[in-house]
């Protein structure tokens, strides 16, 4: 997956997304698609300000800064960006759930690893944006955010 082209991203990036409605539709069915039934203009914030305020300086630490700054220590391949994954989860741990912890690993590694390949915050920012977005859509948001 690291190295494709971008119609295998989207292809990727559908999949995720088939598989992330499915289990929501099969393990927590009153959940699926609740923000945007039920607070249909918190989700329209979350999708305009979420990249600018959430994603954008996530990608500038986790990305930009933390793989320049340990080169030197973790190099430039597999095991900086599984350092830089571990951070980010690390960083999740804050809202108290497994799901949050994972899915930011596992997202954090396939960021790390397309920054790497790219050396585009832009291009990373989108693709986290869109995840994240999704995320929030789907019914899956409540595990990454508690509100202010």
């Amino acid at each position: 997956m690291a190295g494709c082209s971008p119609a295998g991203r989207l292809l990727f990036s559908r999949l995720v997304s088939a598989l992330t409605v499915g289990a929501v539709a099969l393990f927590d069915r009153d959940n699926l698609f609740a923000l945007p039934r039920e607070n249909p203009r918190l989700w329209l914030l979350i999708i305009v300000f979420y990249p600018l305020v959430s994603v954008y300086p996530q990608e500038l630490l986790y990305r930009a800064f933390l793989l320049h700054r340990y080169e030197r220590v973790l190099g430039t391949g597999k095991r900086a960006a599984a350092a830089g994954a571990v951070a980010f989860g690390f960083a999740h741990l804050l809202f108290g759930n497994v799901i949050a912890v994972v899915a930011t690993v596992a997202g954090g590694w396939l960021f790390a690893r397309r920054y790497q390949r790219t050396g585009s915050l832009l291009v990373v920012s989108v693709e986290h944006a869109l995840y994240g977005i999704t995320i929030f859509t789907v019914g899956l948001g409540q595990y990454f955010y508690h509100g202010a």
